[in-house]
């Protein structure tokens, strides 16, 4: 159950999402996509794939799995056409539109230079996070970091460290939120220095919190970002519900 008592509340420069798991709850369609996989492949075990690489590239598992199968460019084919094959098993998670058009529209609107404040950092390929945002009705934002953007996948902390040094927050007195789902994603976060909220999409909360999340929560729905300030450039979110946050973030409330 959710504590209520009070709201966690933190002030950063900068969010990034991860998106499957945490803008779009995909495990439906991924799951479907690696038990259609394994059907001409013996040696794949598609139940042990769901189980284990949740958050993982593509490439990587298949690279894994079945190594004669690890083409670029076939894997991208495979996942592009993942919305399309198997959309019907995914859906937003709840919350996750309306706090990235709350940082959207306030990036746009009140700070200095319009920027946008935030990005998308996933282990999905273009063609596959792409039509999930469409899905969304999340425009694709200007940082977005893709699998093919990267050399070294979560857990490695290289997606995330890039999206702050394209942001402009690469140094690591500049405050920003990682928003996560899986284990692999938590840790590629702190490795980036942000502070994370681990979303229990996928995981139970114990699973997350033992991840490294700084906050946990069972989804976006309690999310507010309050306000920006100009002096600080920095936005103030208040989060309602929650199954666990760290004591620094319940200060303003006690």
């Amino acid at each position: 159950m959710t504590k209520t008592q009070q709201p966690a509340v933190f002030y950063i420069n900068a969010a990034l999402f991860d998106c499957d798991g945490t803008l779009v709850n995909s495990t439906g369609a991924i799951s479907e996509f690696w038990r259609d996989f394994g059907k001409t492949r013996p040696h794949v075990d598609p139940e042990e794939i769901i189980r284990t690489s949740h958050g993982c590239r593509t490439y990587d598992v298949i690279a894994k799995w079945s190594p004669e199968d690890a083409d670029e460019a076939q894997v991208t084919a495979w996942e592009g056409a993942i919305p399309d094959t198997f959309g019907e098993f995914a859906k937003p998670i709840p919350g996750s539109i309306d706090l990235v058009k709350q940082f959207d529209k306030l990036s746009r609107e009140e700070t200095a230079n319009g920027k946008q404040r935030w990005a998308v950092v996933t282990s999905g390929t273009l063609p596959l996070a792409t039509k999930w945002l469409k899905l969304l009705t999340i425009e694709k934002p200007d940082c977005f970091i893709t699998a093919e953007k990267v050399t070294k996948g979560k857990p490695h902390p290289q997606g995330y460290q890039a999206a702050r040094d394209t942001l402009g927050y690469h140094d690591a007195h500049y405050k920003v939120a990682v928003f996560e789902d899986a284990p692999a994603g938590i840790t590629a976060g702190k490795g980036a220095d942000a502070m994370v909220v681990g979303i229990c999409s996928t995981y139970d909360p114990e699973k997350v919190r033992k991840s490294g999340a700084n906050i946990v929560v069972k989804d976006l729905s309690s999310f507010t970002v309050e306000s920006y300030n100009k002096e600080t450039d920095q936005f103030k979110v208040t989060v309602g519900e929650y199954f666990y946050a760290d004591d620094e973030f319940l200060q303003e409330s006690v």
